[in-house]
């Protein structure tokens, strides 16, 4: 089994207008996108093969995640040389929080390439309905629709971290969310739900894609029952279910729960942490932006590990004093400077014990906490955490949760989540060229604004 699943070559022409159409689409009606015409040479895909080499086209589908849902948190700061040299007004600008980001793209970029996925997983459905499911195929047929079904629903819900408000029980109804695109049509003109429509349909695609796939995928690169369950218990927890959150962390690891022993991974290794290892569910990446390659850790967060945590070593590099000195992130578990942001099993024991410990089980929260840390700590150095008040626990798996999961393009979300309980807010701040730029808890820049060109084509309303 390839490690890298790509397409077949007859798919070639067709990845590349399925990018086009998949920017147009997102405007609505456009005449002068309607008058283009597709070559005759582009093939629509027609077979299940056909369908399946769509989704496992791994640049559209699996490495395409939004890079501002790490660009914004604040486990890194950029120097001021390095902010200073950054071409890019959108990225100087989300580093700050500013109120106009992406206002420099001539194309609707980010916004547009967390799409893609949902335009090509639209295209796989469509195609499917129009084959038949029959006994020869049907385990093919499955597979296919629950892989596009779980993209299509991982796309709208990172789309929702960035460039929505955090979920509220009382006002979901009420707060836009995003365009739930459902079809392939461009001529459909998008609107925005509300953020309850938007969860629910994140929640509806997952609970059908998880009948439908199998429970040991060829590669981890392919959705699988696990992964849906994963990132089920991912939207749970930024909607501060937790014990649906809890539940499902607890179904994806009935069905994988291996973790790697730190102790034998080489920490002087460029990146130390194997891509494909064995905790990943699902592997999926976030493109690399400066803050994965010359920024540097908070100095807190980095001081948080003890010396006899293998992180402090396996996470992070030193830069040199000629460079500006501070430490660097290499922990990546895709073995590279892009960021892995996938489903793994460190992070659904996280989720479970926090589930726990916000339910009053302190003793199973640490549990789980510590048959994490177990594997973290060099050989016989870790001593289990015996708390009994169970609000510390929570406090405690918590801060195990930004240690073990930083650059994961979660912090965001847990940032917007947490923010809603006086104990874990947090006011961010960046020191910038002498100046300082703050984003308080409960900010509404929390939710970015929306690309003007967006704006501009689709006329929906802005953040």
């Amino acid at each position: 089994m390839r490690k890298r699943l790509k397409p077949t070559e007859n798919y070639a022409r067709i990845l590349t207008f399925f990018h086009l159409v998949a920017i147009l689409l997102l405007f609505g009606s456009c005449k002068k996108y309607l008058d283009a015409k597709p070559e005759k040479s582009i093939q629509i895909p027609k077979t299940t093969a056909d369908l399946q080499a769509l989704l496992d086209y791994a640049d559209d589908m699996n490495n395409i995640s939004a890079p501002a849902l790490e660009v914004c948190s604040d486990d890194y700061y950029l120097p001021d040389n390095v902010w200073n040299s950054l071409t890019s007004v959108s990225r100087k600008n989300l580093y700050i929080w500013e109120r106009d980001v992406f206002n420099d793209n001539i194309t609707p970029g980010e916004w547009a390439s967390t799409y893609i996925p949902v335009y090509k997983a639209n295209v796989v459905l469509e195609g499917l309905e129009k084959l038949e499911r029959i006994p020869s195929n049907a385990s093919e047929y499955d597979q296919i629709k629950g892989s596009a079904l779980l993209y299509r629903s991982r796309s709208f819900f990172e789309a929702l971290q960035v460039w929505a408000l955090p979920y509220d029980h009382n006002s979901a109804t009420n707060t836009l969310g995003i365009p739930l695109r459902l079809g392939s049509d461009f001529n459909e003109v998008s609107v925005r739900s509300s953020i309850r429509q938007c969860y629910d349909q994140v929640i509806a695609d997952l609970k059908m894609a998880a009948t439908l796939l199998p429970v040991t995928p060829q590669h981890v690169m392919r959705p699988s029952r696990p992964a849906a369950f994963g990132l089920l218990a991912r939207t749970y927890l930024v909607m501060q279910d937790y014990e649906n959150a809890g539940r499902y962390a607890d179904s994806c690891l009935q069905l994988k729960n291996t973790l790697i022993d730190y102790n034998v991974l080489n920490s002087t290794a460029a990146f130390p942490l194997p891509r494909f290892n064995a905790e990943i569910v699902f592997s999926t990446a976030i493109i690399p932006q400066t803050n994965s390659v010359n920024g540097r850790i908070d100095s807190t967060l980095y001081r948080s590990y003890s010396e006899n945590d293998l992180r402090k070593k396996l996470y992070f590099k030193a830069f040199t004093a000629a460079t500006g000195g501070g430490f660097g992130f290499k922990g990546s578990y895709y073995a590279a400077n892009n960021l892995f942001n996938g489903i793994a099993t460190d992070e659904m024991l996280l989720i479970r014990a926090e589930s726990k410990a916000r339910k009053g089980s302190g003793a199973e929260a640490l549990e789980d906490l510590n048959t994490l840390l177990l594997k973290r700590y060099a050989t016989g150095k870790f001593v289990p955490y015996t708390i009994t008040n169970t609000a510390d626990v929570l406090g405690l798996v918590l801060t195990e949760r930004r240690k073990e999961l930083l650059f994961r393009g979660l912090r965001w979300a847990d940032l917007k989540r947490l923010n809603k309980e006086s104990r874990f807010r947090i006011t961010l701040k960046r020191n910038l060229n002498g100046n300082i730029f703050e984003l308080l808890p409960g900010d509404r820049r929390y939710a970015l604004a929306i690309p003007n060109s967006v704006i501009e084509l689709s006329g929906i309303p802005q953040n």
